[in-house]
């Protein structure tokens, strides 16, 4: 009885005040932020791969050295999972707000750290190794930002806003793809000379300042008001071990939860990490224009999230992300095939249609966030996010790049990404409901 109540309270609008409104906004800014910084680093370093190959790795390696550029690239992800787990019981025990503080803060170290680095010629082998170190340092923080802020900004949304809000925090993302891009294209004006003698080390120290900046922001704001509700009615909220309950009550979801992601991830980190240099060898366009190609169609996703978030709250979220599914694993290939004409119109096309799969498919996120109680949100969506962008996301680049060097098809790659959707299909139908209107705190209560 006392959950329908708290229910039917949760669903009236009662009009907010000036001070709640902006408190909101605030949230929701500091929040993007971080993520905006997540990405303008991550892009960066893939929209700089062949650079960084000849600066950290002896001169000559050609195609050896790009795939050893691409390996470190994911090699961030796999300290991610361990990043999920500190910053998401940290969040989940102690608050998002300072868990999110300290993820952005080591990013920003970790970003401005690569652009400080003596080169292969200055000191041989410790070149390549610290570049690990570095990347490692990202994806630990990494781990816990992206989950954490999409539960900060969703859990700070007023009532029927939780599209919305998810769909500016994703809009952050395209912003920070677009600001590491101009950023790249910026330096890139110098003359390929002087950008790689040491030009690109500036967009990395400029990535460190903004973290600055966004760190700022979030120790500026609020904890989320579903944190607040749940610590004052429930001291067992800084649990000892959450990581126990999620294994014991939430197993069935973490799997769904893993598959999806891979799924997403997979798709995103072919268009990030991969895209520009598999445009530039195979479809044997400039560097610049698959930059600004990529570009995009990588922020395709920020005004169609937009537009749809008044119909998902309407509708619902899973029509969207069986749609999303679906139409992925329809399209990869055709998409690749039109990449490989050549004709820059087409493969504008192409992308385009791709990142619309991906947006459909982003709507799951909201639904995961809504399905998980509130006392294990945080890191019950860092874990399984964390461990499907290490094993599949972060390896995607290497993946497609091993799937063309060993097969000498162009479109191995597409190939490879379509199998993961195939798979991911009947776990996201089955084991995704439908969470509109799910109480933030208690999650969505099963039937």
């Amino acid at each position: 009885m006392s959950s329908n109540v708290e229910d039917s309270v949760e669903h009236v609008r009662v009009p907010e005040s000036r001070q709640q409104t902006r408190t909101r906004r605030r949230a929701l800014f500091a929040a993007s932020a971080g993520n905006f910084v997540e990405w303008f680093d991550f892009t960066l370093y893939g929209f700089t791969a062949a650079t960084l190959a000849s600066v950290f790795f002896p001169p000559g390696s050609g195609t050896s050295a790009l795939l050893a550029v691409f390996a470190v690239y994911g090699s961030a992800f796999i300290a991610r999972p361990a990043g999920a787990l500190f910053f998401g019981i940290m969040g989940d025990r102690l608050g998002r707000r300072g868990s999110l503080s300290l993820a952005i803060g080591l990013m920003g170290l970790a970003t401005a750290a690569i652009g400080l680095l003596p080169s292969y010629a200055t000191i041989g082998a410790a070149a390549p190794a610290l570049l690990l170190v570095c990347r490692l340092i990202q994806g630990f923080s990494a781990g816990g930002e992206f989950t954490g802020a999409a539960t900060f900004a969703v859990e700070h949304a007023p009532p029927g806003r939780r599209p919305l809000y998810l769909a500016i925090l994703g809009g952050s993302t395209s912003l920070g793809l677009v600001g590491a891009t101009v950023t790249i294209l910026a330096y890139r004006s110098m003359g390929a000379e002087a950008f790689d003698g040491g030009g690109w080390r500036w967009p990395f120290l400029i990535a460190g300042a903004l973290a600055i900046v966004g760190l700022l922001l979030r120790l500026g704001v609020e904890e989320t008001p579903v944190f607040k509700a749940i610590a004052a009615q429930n001291q067992e909220t800084t649990r000892r071990f959450p990581l126990r309950e999620l294994l014991t009550q939430q197993r069935r979801n973490l799997v769904t939860l893993f598959v999806f992601f891979a799924c997403l991830g997979v798709l995103n980190h072919m268009m990030l990490g991969y895209m520009p240099t598999y445009l530039v060898v195979s479809a044997g366009i400039s560097t610049n224009t698959a930059l600004v190609l990529t570009t995009i169609a990588m922020v395709i996703p920020f005004p169609v999230a937009i537009a749809l978030s008044g119909i998902v709250e309407k509708v619902g979220r899973r029509p969207f992300v069986r749609l999303g599914a679906v139409g992925t694993a329809l399209a990869l290939i055709p998409c690749y095939l039109l990449i490989g004409t050549g004709n820059l119109l087409v493969i504008g096309t192409a992308l385009v249609i791709l990142m619309l799969g991906a947006s459909m498919l982003t709507t799951g996120l909201l639904s995961i966030l809504e399905l998980l109680p509130g006392q294990l949100r945080y890191v019950g969506t860092a874990v399984p996010y964390n461990l499907a962008y290490a094993v599949f996301a972060g390896t995607a680049p290497l993946v497609s790049q091993a799937l063309v060097d060993s097969t000498g098809s162009i479109l191995a790659p597409a190939f490879y990404g379509t199998a993961i959707a195939l798979i991911a299909c009947p776990f996201i139908f089955r084991g995704i409901p439908e969470t509109k209107g799910a109480d933030l705190r208690t999650g969505l209560t099963q039937p």
